[in-house]
């Protein structure tokens, strides 16, 4: 549920009230997409700081600098802070020393409320429905036989205390094959895997190893600071309305989905997925030049899905993925080392959208914890 704050922020926008936005570009330009369409008669005004480094968590930010540019500012203002979790204490306190206490923070719960309106906004206008899995009914005749793997590895930071991850939930380690550390019963390292290869692949490991050695009738996946929200609910629904793959709501980007990986990641594997994309795929290259021009982009490597899409998507996914890795080899870098991972989530935003019409899609919320 959003805070009362946020409540209250959405209330003032469809009341024509003027709202600071005080945010990173990249969010910027993502919050002033939504509210083009939620709030078109919305006076926004600007504070936007620019990010320095390709990497977020190098960046440092300029709030003096950039705030006391702006002098139309006053007490009763709305500013909407849009920048990382880890500056939102700062700039709580920076903000709150100039006499500015409205104040509402962007996170993974306020973007789920303003992107689902957007989305069905965004769909209407090209003739189209955007399903969302809480908005149907959950009649079920018996439970389901469903597992969804929360990937976890020995070297991920370190978070607070989670909720309870529910029934349906199996932790996983991944990358386990190249440790002895164990911080989870079940391991990717088990039966027909790609452990090893778990530093290109990130979350990925899990997910081959879901589809090779998993039998369930639905499987999906999560990561250990990436959690569906309601996830019961969400697997009760899909099998009461016979939904075929649950996707988290999509990410906007902020020019394509193409570019946006030009300005997150080393421009060198772009070319070669593409290439062999064309060579083993011909049919999803010809859709690519078209989808990754598109804004739509479904981040993270999550879903829920029936038996049947895993197999066909894993089938042809997979094959895609191991030729780029032969052709790429290892980077130095070890964030852009987990490039097969990045190439899937591209893979995935195009697998789906282009089978739109073949499977029955519904989208659920995720939230970042931590």
């Amino acid at each position: 549920a959003l805070s009362n704050l946020a409540e209250v922020m959405i209330m003032e926008f469809f009341n024509n009230k003027r709202c600071i936005l005080f945010a990173q570009s990249d969010y910027a330009a993502r919050l002033k997409e939504y509210l083009r369409l939620i709030a078109p008669e919305l006076r926004l005004v600007d504070i936007l700081m620019p990010l320095t480094t390709e990497k977020p968590d190098k960046t440092e930010f300029f709030f003096e600098v950039a705030f006391s540019a702006c002098r139309d500012i006053n007490s009763e203002d709305i500013i909407l802070v849009g920048f990382s979790m880890k500056y939102h204490e700062i700039i709580k306190t920076f903000l709150q020393e100039k006499g500015y206490f409205n104040l509402v923070f962007y996170t993974s719960e306020l973007d789920n409320e303003l992107k689902k309106d957007y989305l069905k906004l965004f769909y209407a206008a090209a003739g189209k429905s955007f399903e969302i899995i809480y908005d149907y009914h959950d009649v079920l005749a018996k439970e389901p036989d469903a597992k969804v793997y929360m990937a976890k590895c020995v070297v991920d930071k370190k978070i607070g205390a989670a909720d309870s991850l529910g029934r349906y939930v199996v932790p996983i380690q991944v990358g386990a094959a190249l440790t002895d550390q164990r911080i989870a019963d079940c391991t990717d390292d088990i039966g027909d895997n790609i452990s090893l290869r778990n530093r290109r692949y990130s979350e990925m490991t899990a997910f081959y190893w879901m589809w090779k050695n998993d039998t369930s009738d639905i499987v999906g996946i999560c990561h250990y600071r990436r959690h569906w929200v309601r996830l019961e609910e969400i697997i009760e629904k899909m099998v009461a309305n016979d939904v075929d793959a649950v996707l988290p709501l999509p990410t906007l980007c902020e020019k394509n989905v193409f570019e946006d990986y030009l300005l997150k990641h080393i421009p060198d594997v772009w070319p070669t997925m593409m290439q062999v994309l064309e060579e083993l795929s011909p049919e999803y290259y010809e859709a690519s030049k078209q989808i990754f021009q598109g804004k739509i982009f479904y981040a993270s490597n999550m879903c829920i899905l029936k038996r049947d899409v895993l197999e066909d998507l894993c089938r042809w996914m997979f094959p895609i993925v191991f030729e780029i890795e032969k052709r790429v080899g290892d980077l130095s870098d070890v964030y852009y080392n987990r490039y097969a991972g990045f190439c899937t989530e591209r893979l995935i935003t195009l697998y789906f959208i282009h089978n739109s019409k073949k499977w029955r899609i519904a989208h659920g919320e995720k939230i970042f914890i931590g």
